[in-house]
């Protein structure tokens, strides 16, 4: 099938909150990023530039009514988007591997069975003819936050403690959209920025969402899964994404298949109660209980079946396929056995040097890139320690960023200093009281402008070498980042005054 991909790079921690997360006071977050908030970007996006609702039949094609169907964004897996790991898999708890599927034949009753315990996998058939699977969890960082009314001053027994379980920065996600109109994924590839810093999830205040864009592209022939294993007189339906049915009869969500597909042979089911929000109501979305990811389902081969089967896999099934839920596979594992593979370490690269000019231009254009991405970590990383206490009123605020982005434009930094010296004096007596640190607010944006390479003691990342060509920290470099950083900075003093 036709289908937009693309790869999300996670800068910050990603918090995609879900129900359940036990402590109230906490907030525990999904081990993937939910096709709701990818639509939730786009929606964003779109509407920066279309005056749209939901009665306008363009709008509701691409969002709302399933046409387009935007998929959780799962791990990359040696290259590949991860899936859901079936219920169905079992490993003895002494021997460890191989793993069985217990939906493709019985098992000894006699051994020790417990579930695997990795989320996802990347099932493949090697070259040999066996059935390798690449079990994977995402990594998480869990951070501690204090909430009080006043963010400048403790007040005993006025704080709250509370707990950010989200997924860790670093680590590569992939990302699919399906159409049913091939030229509706050309109009979305617009709107996904491919090298840009984009903000995805909850607390972007707090250091939470950063994200780039990478490896956007249409692919023609797009497979969701390959199958593995041979041919059986069974069906085994695995859902790829969490699935919304509901019982025609009652009206009540189904913790199964069969308003669909009818009463399975044999289930390995698992449940959990989802949600949402409304960011145009700001309104909660109804708790729903859903039909976990991964869970599988086994039918008799009966004759209308797969036809019936191969057009759900494509539109999915249940409610809210627009955000990714209802995704299955129809006979993706049919092996009895599977033998689990570790992730190859990866080998530090060997020195060389580039002769030939075409490959230096190259390389070269490889660090800067590779360094441009560094630099928007430790950017992120450096504005999150700045904070501006008593901070300058919006206004003022608002009329320097217009002149910080203004001094970038021109390759002037100097435009800073000469706002600041000829404000009036209310203005100007913000600026001095405001302190970041233990320095005057307006004393730190001149150090930065008087010499804005002074952005790299707190920009700062190691060399990049790459066949002995190094990228350069120019001025022009150094006056982009200090620009950003100072633009970052005041934005984030914004929100805060907004806030308060």
């Amino acid at each position: 099938m036709k289908a937009l991909t693309f790869e999300l790079h996670l800068l910050e921690p990603l918090l995609a909150t879900r129900l359940g997360g036990g402590d109230p006071n906490s907030a525990v977050g999904f081990e993937f990023v939910p096709g709701s908030m990818i639509r939730g970007m786009v929606i964003a996006w779109y509407m920066q530039q279309h005056s749209a609702d939901a009665t306008d039949a363009t709008f509701r094609r691409l969002f709302l009514d399933g046409d387009t169907r935007f998929l959780n964004a799962y791990p990359q897996v040696s290259g590949r988007r991860a899936l859901p790991t079936p219920f169905s898999w079992r490993k003895d708890k002494d021997v460890g591997e191989p793993l069985y599927d217990f939906a493709v034949a019985d098992q000894d009753g006699n051994r020790r069975w417990k579930k695997t315990a990795e989320p996802f996998c990347y099932l493949w058939q090697s070259g040999d003819g066996d059935n390798k699977a690449q079990l994977c969890r995402p990594e998480r960082r869990v951070n501690i936050h204090t909430a009080r009314e006043e963010r400048q001053r403790l007040t005993k027994g006025e704080s709250t403690v509370f707990r950010y379980d989200a997924l860790a920065p670093g680590q590569i996600f992939c990302g699919v959209i399906l159409a049913d109109q091939g030229a509706d994924l050309k109009t979305l590839k617009q709107w996904l920025p491919e090298g840009e810093a984009i903000s995805l999830g909850g607390s972007h205040l707090a250091g939470y969402g950063q994200a780039r864009l990478e490896h956007v592209q249409i692919q023609d022939d797009w497979q969701e899964y390959t199958p593995v294993g041979k041919d059986t007189d069974q069906v085994i339906v695995t859902l790829l994404s969490d699935a919304l049915v509901r019982d025609p009869q009652t009206g009540a969500y189904s913790a199964s298949l069969e308003p669909i597909l009818g009463r399975a042979q044999v289930a390995f089911v698992e449940t959990r109660v989802v949600g949402g929000f409304n960011r145009q109501w700001n309104l909660p979305l109804p708790q729903t209980l859903a039909i976990q990811a991964g869970s599988v389902f086994v039918y008799p081969a009966q004759t209308d079946l797969p036809a019936c089967l191969q057009n759900l896999a494509t539109a999915g099934i249940g409610e809210r396929r627009a955000e990714g839920f209802g995704r299955i596979a129809v006979n993706w594992h049919r092996a009895a056995e599977i033998k689990p593979v570790e992730a190859p370490t990866p080998q530090p690269p060997l020195p060389f040097i580039l002769r030939e000019s075409a490959s230096i231009g190259l390389a070269q254009r490889m660090v800067e890139r590779m360094l441009r991405e560094r630099l928007d970590r430790a950017l992120i990383a450096a504005v999150s320690q700045f904070t501006v206490q008593h901070p300058p009123s919006n206004a003022q605020l608002s009329r320097l960023r217009v002149v910080v982005r203004r001094a970038l434009s021109q390759n002037n930094p100097h435009i800073i200093i000469e706002h600041l010296e000829g404000m009036k004096k209310t203005g100007r007596d913000q600026f001095q009281r405001a302190r970041i640190g233990n320095e005057r607010l307006d004393e730190w944006l001149c150090t930065l402008a008087k010499n804005p390479r002074e952005v790299w003691q707190n920009v700062n990342t190691r060399q990049i070498t790459l066949g002995g060509i190094q990228p350069e920290l120019t001025d022009a470099l150094a006056l982009e980042y200090t620009v950003r950083l100072i633009d970052r900075v005041l934005r984030k003093a914004q929100k805060e005054v907004s806030n308060d």
